[in-house]
């Protein structure tokens, strides 16, 4: 079948934008599907359209038009795809000759054709040509865990209506059916899902036409209609256009809080959840950015977290999107939780659980599909995969599984794989870092702050931090514009900096120095109190457990990042403070012995290099 679409396809290729095949193919399924009915198959006559040549243009808009005459659902439809009023006489010739040839005998392979043609348009297309197909593996598994098989299913962002086709095929295995409803703002993409739909043999779905944050179209007595399921594909941190008119909604759907201007997952998250009745579920696609980031959308959080409507949150692997490497997850909602899920969140950590279907390409295969499925229906806790979490036990509002769902082993620069037993951790006394010592972030330095000679402040970089020690000596010069607030960023004797940017983590104590030395942005300044040597803390943050437990709290998908209470409710050890510093000036001691014999390793193995170059006669080729 592949090879048959892909002919089919090259009769036009250089002649019409890949994306644009999708119009074309849904209608040549529809027609070749009505053509097997025996209700339709007088007014679609394929072989008459082939035989009118020079005229078939005019013929296929013929039989679009009888076709919107005799079935009222396709009212408007064919309107919408504008590629079938660009289409000269001869395309259209070339095109249904290659589609009559198919075998299609019965109306599931012209299903099934249609269905692997939007899948290739859309891989062949990437995301921007492809942007209302979700894949067909997140499709699967989004049904497989809401299973519904009765009542009504809602899509806000239907697409093609791959979501909702999905949900209407898992009735029918289990011989039932479901009422569908969905709305789509791309009118293109709305008459496909139409034709997609119907040709399935779902001839009663309700797909609108609109947009769904700004004119939602399901609506009751001035309120939105309540479905039983909800399933929605958001778009990826979209900006919300008119988003003033969302200030006063009328439906009320922000209720949880307004959602950010510029990140729109909470917009459509909001909306699914108001569009839910009293015992409804549903499940939205959204970004890793959508479960931790702050602000508007850390306190929208917070306020669905109390309403304990969250099930579970599932992070799936990145690269399952024709043309984006953006890794999603999926948000659960049950407004009517079981009582032994109540005021727990169930996080499943699937993002490995991916097979390769060639060249970039990644699917969630069956197995895995049953794997998070059924973890999640009985509440399965398995190593490294997913655990329970309690409300109290969330930090801040963050939904990031990566938080919850730990590694046991880890690779840590400096010792390599390093295995950790958690369990062992809760015997250790601890205490919250925020508690012994106050933090400070860095500087921004800015363009308008330009690197001089003469400058009057020196700006820790990154690069400044090498082996666990500022080196003073290469720390550049600055000359700052407005200092004003200059001393909120002053670095003083034994501060603690930690890096709180990408994977590698460094650490440094700042040593003894007279000159004005400043903290850039890359790092999060520590000032220990009595209770907590500097060097203690150092060595405790290098240390293989201290990088796992930062690191395990980093959020971002392009640039792994710590925020301020991240560091601060960091757990560390705390013994008397006598012990800390014997045990850091015996640790000290030793650090300066090691390294003064690496140094003199490395001057004694260079020597012996040099008596072998001169062995060889080359000696006086070079110098050193």
């Amino acid at each position: 079948m592949n090879n048959q679409i892909w002919k089919m396809a090259d009769t036009l290729r250089g002649e019409l934008p890949i994306s644009d095949y999708a119009e074309l193919f849904s209608v040549g399924g529809l027609l070749v599907y009505l053509s097997k009915d025996s209700r339709y198959e007088k007014i679609v006559d394929i072989q008459k359209m082939l035989r009118a040549e020079a005229n078939a243009r005019e013929k296929l808009q013929q039989t679009l038009h009888n076709i919107e005459n005799e079935i009222p659902y396709f009212k408007g439809v064919f309107d919408e795809m504008s590629v079938l009023k660009q289409l000269e006489s001869t395309q259209i010739t070339r095109f249904f000759y290659e589609l009559s040839s198919i075998n299609m005998n019965g109306n599931m392979e012209v299903v099934e054709w249609l269905d692997e043609a939007l899948k290739r348009i859309a891989a062949e297309s990437g995301r921007n040509g492809g942007e209302s197909v979700t894949p067909e593996s997140i499709n699967k598994l989004a049904i497989a865990i809401l299973n519904p098989t009765k009542g009504s299913i809602y899509d806000g962002v239907a697409g093609y209506g791959g979501g909702l086709l999905e949900a209407q095929r898992n009735a029918w295995k289990q011989n039932s059916s479901l009422k569908l409803y969905g709305q789509e703002i791309d009118v293109r993409a709305w008459a496909i899902s139409k034709i997609r739909l119907f040709i399935s043999g779902d001839e009663e779905n309700q797909i609108l036409k609109g947009d769904v944050l700004n004119q939602p179209e399901f609506v009751e007595e001035n309120a939105l209609k309540k479905f039983d399921f909800v399933y929605m594909d958001a778009p990826f941190s979209m900006t919300i256009n008119n988003y003033d008119s969302l200030a006063n909604d009328q439906y009320n759907r922000f209720f949880y809080g307004m959602p950010s201007r510029s990140n729109g997952d909470f917009a459509f998250i909001s909306h699914a959840l108001a569009s839910l009745n009293e015992d409804g579920r549903a499940i939205v696609v959204t970004t890793e950015g959508a479960l931790f980031r702050g602000a508007a959308e850390g306190r929208i959080r917070k306020n669905i977290i109390l309403s304990d409507m969250i099930e579970a949150v599932i992070s799936l692997p990145s690269g399952l999107y024709d043309g984006t490497s953006i890794p999603v997850n999926l948000l659960v909602f049950n407004k009517n939780k079981n009582e032994s899920r109540k005021n727990k969140i169930l996080f499943i950590q699937a993002s490995d659980l991916f097979t390769e279907k060639g060249r970039k390409k990644r699917v969630l295969s069956e197995e895995a599909i049953q794997k998070i499925t059924d973890t999640f229906q009985y509440g399965k806790e398995i190593s490294e995969f997913s655990t329970f979490v309690h409300h109290s036990e969330l930090v801040d509002g963050n939904l990031n599984t990566n938080r919850y769902v730990l590694p046991n082993e880890v690779e840590v620069e400096g010792f390599g794989p390093v295995s950790f037993n958690m369990d062992a951790f809760e015997d250790v006394t601890t205490i919250s870092l925020k508690d012994v010592a106050t933090l400070f972030r860095g500087f921004n330095v800015g363009s308008k702050n330009k690197e001089r000679s003469d400058g009057k402040f020196r700006i820790v970089r990154l690069s400044d931090v090498q082996n666990g020690k500022l080196m003073m000596e290469n720390i550049s010069r600055y000359h700052i514009e407005n200092n004003a607030k200059i001393n909120f960023y002053e670095l003083q004797e034994d501060d603690v900096i930690l890096s709180i940017r990408g994977n590698s983590l460094k650490a440094a104590v700042v040593p003894a120095d007279d000159e004005d030395l400043l903290l850039s942005q890359n790092f999060m300044g520590i000032r220990c109190n009595n209770r907590l040597n500097p060097d203690f803390l150092k060595v405790y943050l290098e240390s293989p457990l201290g990088q796992y437990l930062l690191t395990n709290k980093m959020s971002g998908t392009a640039i792994p990042t710590l925020s301020r209470k991240d560091i601060e409710t960091l757990e560390i050890p705390l013994p008397p403070i006598e012990e800390q510093q014997q045990m850091m000036e015996q640790y000290i001691a030793k650090e300066v012995q090691v390294e003064k014999e690496i140094e003199r390793l490395k001057a004694e193995l260079m020597e012996m290099k040099i008596q072998t170059y001169t062995q060889m006669g080359i000696k006086d080729v070079f110098s050193l």
